[in-house]
């Protein structure tokens, strides 16, 4: 340890940190692990000395820095500083390890996700990421906080695959958010992708419908359509598709034999079974009991 600032993954302390900007407290500090996804608060000293972080080196990780109420600074492997305000996020892509650093007491959420969970949405080759204007950034830090004030670090295997995959989705959507900034009076190139990326990150979740993917892709209806029309698809059937293909993987994985066929359609973002067996059939997948059977 070459500082008392260094945190190393897995460590963990007792204490509370007040985030006013949060409207909450977060009554515990240190690093929570939630399957193969790590969330640590992180307590930066004031006066510019150095946190160190030592970041997980398997599987390969992107961490994500999340300041709270003060601008930090992080300075990467290669020692190139980057200036992180409040209202920001920093990816860092197979980090090995950094340090923050900050002129007053500051607090901020590092979550170290597998690339798995975010390397579609990161620019090819992009060592760091910041993004920035994300209106779903306040919503992922208070959804980050209530996670690290959970208490209960021993889940059921069942409820740490839910939280850890919405942690997924959380971070995802910063990165599909920020990109997908701007007024676009045609759909660029890569939309098609985008648009995949969104509905993939946002599939489980039964308010997504055609009309939020437009406007979350800042495009029209019409020219939406168009998009999927070009791979003969459209949103509605690309929507129902990956949920679909989502049931599929819970009911042939014996892990969720635990859950009935509902909680697996409600899970997948379907609104109920029968909602799951009409997708089922409009796709010519057999029905979910018999899917069910046959990976029995």
């Amino acid at each position: 340890m070459e500082l008392a600032g260094t945190l190393t993954a897995g460590a963990v302390s007792a204490g509370r940190a007040i985030s006013p900007s949060l409207g909450t407290e977060v009554h515990r500090s240190g690093t929570r692990r939630i399957g193969e996804t790590e969330l640590s608060m992180l307590e930066i000293p004031a006066g510019g000395t150095p946190l160190r972080k030592i970041c997980r080196s398997s599987p390969s990780t992107a961490e994500i820095v999340l300041p709270l109420e003060s601008t930090l600074v992080v300075r990467n492997e290669q020692r190139e500083d980057c200036a992180v305000r409040p209202d920001e996020a920093l990816f860092l892509v197979d980090a090995r390890r950094y340090a923050v650093f900050s002129a007053q007491k500051a607090l901020a959420f590092a979550v170290a996700v597998p690339m798995l969970a975010v390397e579609e949405y990161l620019g090819a080759g992009s060592r760091t990421t910041t993004v920035r204007n994300s209106a779903v950034l306040g919503p992922v830090k208070r959804f980050l906080a209530g996670v690290m004030d959970g208490g209960d670090d021993h889940l059921e295997r069942i409820q740490t695959y839910f939280l850890e995959k919405l942690m997924w989705e959380m971070v995802a959507s910063l990165l599909l958010e920020s990109r997908g900034a701007g007024d676009l009076a045609t759909p660029a190139p890569g939309m098609l992708d985008r648009a995949m990326a969104q509905i993939a990150a946002y599939r489980t979740d039964q308010s997504l419908t055609p009309t939020v993917l437009a406007q979350s892709l800042n495009v029209s209806m019409r020219q939406l359509q168009r998009l999927f029309s070009g791979i003969g698809s459209t949103p509605s059937r690309e929507i129902r598709r990956q949920r679909a293909d989502l049931a599929v993987s819970m009911l042939k994985n014996p892990a969720f034999r635990v859950l009935n066929i509902t909680q697996i359609a409600q899970h997948s973002g379907f609104a109920d079974a029968a909602d799951l067996r009409r997708a089922f059939e409009s796709l010519g997948y057999c029905t979910p009991s018999r899917l069910r059977a046959q990976g029995a």
